[in-house]
């Protein structure tokens, strides 16, 4: 398994984030955020100063997240985001040599981050699903994945419900961004009873922790690994035993400090060599 993180979680500046990476030895970043705004939505200067970073520090890009479909509740939302960002974000994972993108499962009318658990477990609408097959295809044609990362306020909210989502599309195309971070967030707890569904789906890993959402989950308290509700050591077994071995990410969201993202850093390496 190959550790990095998203360079937005140390600085939405490259050139700052990765020379704070590259002092703790990472050299494998997603970009998200940079100055002016999320790939590919943003200034082209900054992709092209992503790019003379990762060259000048022999460091690559390992995914981007345009954040697409996180929003998307209506045909019309869905058309805008295929026909506007969807194009120029392929294009750009072509320009970066990506395997596909980081995509979202669709907002959920009303949801928050605060009552999203309000609304947990329900059955997507067949348009969602509509929705997600053809984004598949299209990626598929394009050469590309689109990899849903589970997220408490969409229908994919976690990584069995993205699997469910995924073979309800059944379409090509379609991958997991493993988050248990993100789907213990909407369910108080270890989500690793969610893993075997998972399992055949997952193309990319996020890691955070987090601890019980003691005030409520408008408030999540992020931690390093293994000092919240995840017992990494049980997900990090079951990914070496599907033979995983792409990219893992920090996405601490914390505070982007280098002590703190080398306790992130030194806590998921302590999981991955036991």
């Amino acid at each position: 398994m190959n550790l990095g993180i998203v360079a937005d979680e140390i600085d939405r500046n490259p050139r700052q984030a990765v020379a704070i990476g590259s002092e703790l030895g990472l050299r494998r970043y997603e970009i998200r955020f940079l100055p002016s705004g999320r790939v590919p939505l943003c200034d082209p200067a900054d992709l092209c100063e992503v790019e003379d970073t990762m060259r000048e520090t022999t460091s690559v890009v390992t995914a981007i997240s345009p954040g697409l479909f996180k929003y998307t509740e209506d045909a019309a939302a869905f058309r805008r985001e295929m026909d506007e960002v969807y194009p120029r974000a392929a294009e750009l994972a072509h320009r970066w040599r990506l395997p596909g993108l980081i995509v979202f499962g669709f907002h959920k009318p009303g949801a928050t981050e605060a009552n999203a658990a309000a609304t947990a477990g329900a059955d997507p609408p067949a348009q969602v699903a509509e929705w997600l097959a053809e984004a598949g295809r299209q990626a598929s044609r394009d050469g590309l994945i689109l990899m849903i990362e589970p997220e408490p306020i969409c229908w994919a909210e976690t990584a069995q419900a993205a699997a469910g989502l995924i073979a309800r599309a059944g379409a090509a195309g379609l991958a997991i961004n493993y988050d248990p971070g993100n789907d213990a967030w909407l369910l108080n707890r270890d989500p690793f009873d969610g893993f075997a569904a998972a399992a055949p789906y997952i193309a990319n890993v996020h890691i955070k922790d987090l601890r019980p959402l003691t005030r409520g989950a408008g408030n999540p308290e992020w931690a390093p690994a293994g000092e919240g509700m995840i017992d990494f050591r049980r997900h990090f077994a079951a990914l070496r035993g599907i033979g995983y071995a792409g990219p893992v990410s920090l996405e601490p969201h914390m505070d982007g400090r280098p002590k703190t993202i080398r306790r992130c850093q030194e806590a998921v390496e302590r999981f991955m060599q036991q």
